[in-house]
């Protein structure tokens, strides 16, 4: 699948995988699954762009309209809680995208996340304060249940 949410119970943390041909619309999709299921969004999270990302099918005019539907779906929700939403990216065509996502939102801010884009796991398990052991599990993805997914099959299964 191209975008899926999993979540980690022991650790109390989220990591959402995009791999595979994402289009805007599943993009747009995550989002509007995360308004409708606010619960979500309340815990920290990790963000993974694999190295086989295909977002060929859109440009940034669509990740700005995918951006402006995002905010539009958020802000009217109020969140009154921080989390925290590391990113790791593996593409450089996902690169390229995430840079120009995070140019827009520190922008625009945001006041329930702090977000920040990391090289490595490592980095990321750092900020989120997760000990070794939890560490290998977010780097894995160890423990993480399916929650939803988004957009077609991909050419791999994680």
């Amino acid at each position: 699948m191209p975008i899926i949410l999993r979540h980690n119970e022991e650790l109390e943390v989220s990591r959402v995988e995009y791999a595979g041909v994402v289009r805007a619309r599943d993009m747009h999709d995550h989002a509007a699954f995360n308004a409708a299921q606010p619960a979500w969004l309340g815990f920290d999270c990790v963000s993974v762009i694999h190295a086989d990302l295909d977002a060929t099918s859109f440009s940034l005019a669509d990740l700005d309209g995918v951006f402006k539907a995002h905010r539009d779906l958020f802000e009217p929700l109020n969140l009154l809680f921080m989390r925290r939403s590391a990113w790791v990216c593996e593409s450089p065509q996902g690169q390229r995208l995430l840079d120009h996502w995070m140019t827009k939102r520190n922008s625009h801010g945001s006041p329930w996340a702090e977000v920040r884009l990391f090289e490595t796991f490592d980095g990321a398990s750092d900020w989120l304060m997760l000990n070794p052991e939890h560490a290998a599990m977010l780097a894995s993805g160890k423990g993480f249940r399916e929650i939803a997914h988004f957009g077609a099959v991909a050419s791999q299964t994680r």
